[in-house]
């Protein structure tokens, strides 16, 4: 795991705990499972922006992307580089 899945996995298992769902890991199906309801993806794509310092275009933002801390980390990974 990585500076950037971590604390992925660690708020998506923050938002999960509030709900009373079981343990998140990194490829834990995340839309597709019902871990991720509409509002607690937007509190997942404001933590990445806040924490990351990336912007998510609404145009990013589809199914594909969340499909598992692992791509969702993979995308921040790739917005960070596009940035520097």
């Amino acid at each position: 795991m990585n500076d950037i899945e971590q604390p992925i996995i660690e708020y998506i298992s923050f938002l999960v705990a509030e709900s009373g769902g079981a343990a998140v890991d990194r490829t834990t199906l995340l839309i597709e499972s019902g871990v991720l309801d509409s509002i607690s993806l937007v509190r997942l794509v404001q933590f990445v922006e806040k924490r990351f310092k990336i912007d998510i275009p609404d145009t990013d933002i589809r199914e594909e992307l969340f499909e598992s801390a692992a791509t969702v980390a993979v995308y921040v990974s790739q917005r960070m580089s596009e940035a520097a």
